[in-house]
């Protein structure tokens, strides 16, 4: 696969995972796409190669209360302690009395940890309730709904959720989210507990995940929403000590399963430790590089190696979109089944310029681009919101200038949110010290822009993220207090906005 800029985008060395060679303590070698009973799910830690650098099992340390690792206790053999092996963790166990009636075990890392999902279809949860959006200082000036938090949380609500919230929006224009549902309540100390739901806006629940009430500090396993595409969606199962995370498992696949396979699972602490950004025709493994797959597990080889240098990453239907941002590099690149990663907006070795923030619905292409630097900063004087129809040749891009963008630099984590001729964005003022914050909404057809600012320049009461942008709504993420919700705004509620001209930060 060539690569662009190989003097920048090299490939650096292949690394051993820990996988491949044993799944529970009495199950069989899996690398099976489905749950097989005692065998464990897709990919195995290796526990005899664990099992070597620092013992597979953990036990505490009376004076330290840390993990600490016992090799003893890593095999079958463990005769000092029978307590490990007197039972196949694989066997089935009690339910907890908070798992959803007609749900079942979904056990993940070798049968160690236990979620949950519905038996069948009829056991999903019922849709999502949304209400008018709250607001300390008054009626809002546009139709604004946010979820009804309509399950146990000790957060006022509406603000429930908590995780990296996703969504798509499909062929026949239905947005589909993927949330995390934040279930909390007192013992003797706060506990937690997750519903994991992919879930149309307007209509029924396609998955959903339980993973049971735990010690917010302790011994636990956590769920994580990792992304959505049309008709794909990934999770990551993280096996937490104090906090601090010990292993992943990254599972997903068809976004109706109700027991997607396991794609990778791994040791926090291992050099490859991965997540899966799904996408409809491929996944991307993130780990020090950037590795696509097909759903059916053929490697696809490398997008790019160093992958903290890259983002951020979005899947456009078959081509992945994403950014290369190393100061005094800033340039956005495809990767695409044909011909690899490449080169898509770059300015060469004029580094006045740079370009960042880009996303996509398939048909219009918007990033950022930064003008007027004349150094090797990450800062550019100018900025401004740009769009072509989208391409993944390099030549056929025709750069449009829409409105100033806000901020001196081109680089973030999150695309923009494109879709029926409008763009979404979470802006920040002030560098570094933040001033304000809010969405910004853009007519892709005339550069009009739509100011929403937050209600607190702290993360306390404030706009997050857009996941995703309708021919009629704005979907965003909404925080208050320490969780969040989804808020959806909708386009004809706005005014007449504001031209390209008039628009003053």
């Amino acid at each position: 696969m060539a690569i662009t800029h190989s003097n920048r985008w090299g490939v650096v060395a292949t690394l051993v995972a820990l996988t491949g060679t044993s799944c529970s303590r009495s199950g069989s070698n899996s690398n099976g796409p489905t749950d097989s009973g005692g065998d464990c799910q897709g990919q195995c830690i290796d526990w005899d190669a664990v099992s070597d650098v620092h013992g597979d099992m953990r036990v505490f340390d009376a004076n330290s209360e840390k993990p600490q690792y016992d090799a003893k206790k890593a095999g079958t053999d463990a005769s000092e302690d029978a307590s490990v092996v007197s039972q196949d963790p694989c066997l089935p166990q009690p339910l907890p009395p908070d798992v959803p009636v007609g749900w079942e075990e979904y056990p993940v890392m070798d049968c160690q940890y236990r979620m949950y999902v519905p038996s069948s279809r009829e056991y999903l949860p019922p849709p999502l309730t949304w209400e008018p959006c709250s607001s300390k200082s008054g009626p809002l000036p546009f139709h604004c709904r946010q979820i009804k938090m309509d399950w146990p949380n000790m957060q006022p609500p509406p603000y429930g959720l908590g995780g990296q919230h996703s969504a798509t929006v499909d062929s026949d224009g239905k947005v589909i989210l993927q949330i995390r549902q934040l279930h909390e309540r007192n013992g003797p100390t706060r506990m937690t507990a997750f519903m994991g739901l992919t879930v149309e806006a307007d209509g029924p629940v396609g998955q959903a995940f339980w993973v049971d009430y735990g010690f917010v500090k302790g011994d636990k396993i956590s769920l994580a929403n990792r992304s959505i595409a049309p008709g794909k969606s990934s999770w990551v199962a993280i096996h937490l000590f104090d906090g601090a995370p010990v292993r992943n498992a990254s599972f997903g696949g068809d976004d109706r399963l109700l027991r997607p396979p396991i794609l990778i699972d791994r040791l926090a602490s291992a050099p490859d430790a991965a997540t899966v950004v799904a996408g409809a025709n491929f996944y991307l493994e993130t780990s020090r590089q950037l590795r696509v797959f097909k759903w059916d597990g053929t490697d696809m080889g490398l997008a790019a190696s160093a992958a903290q240098a890259y983002g951020p990453l979005q899947w456009v239907g078959p081509t992945l979109l994403f950014a290369y941002a190393s100061s005094p590099h800033y340039e956005i690149v495809r990767w695409t089944e044909h011909d690899g990663t490449r080169l898509l907006i770059g300015f060469g070795s004029d580094y006045s310029k740079g370009a960042g923030y880009p996303g996509s619905d398939g048909k219009d292409l918007v990033w950022i681009q930064g003008e007027g630097r004349d150094d090797d900063s990450v800062r550019f004087p100018e900025a401004w919101v740009m769009t072509s129809k989208f391409s993944t040749n390099a030549s056929e891009i025709q750069p449009r200038r829409l409105t100033r963008w806000p901020q001196s630099h081109v680089s973030t984590t999150v695309p923009p949110q494109i879709g029926c001729g409008f763009a979404s964005f979470r802006y920040v003022l002030g560098f570094p010290q933040s001033t304000g914050a809010g969405l910004l909404i853009v007519r892709l057809s005339d550069g009009v822009a739509w100011v929403l600012p937050s209600a607190s320049i702290s993360t306390a009461d404030g706009w997050g993220e857009p996941i995703a942008t309708t021919c009629d709504e704005v979907f965003a993420r909404y925080q208050g207090h320490a969780y969040e919700t989804i808020r959806r705004v909708r386009l004809d509620s706005l005014g007449p906005g504001t031209p390209p001209s008039e628009l003053v930060w």
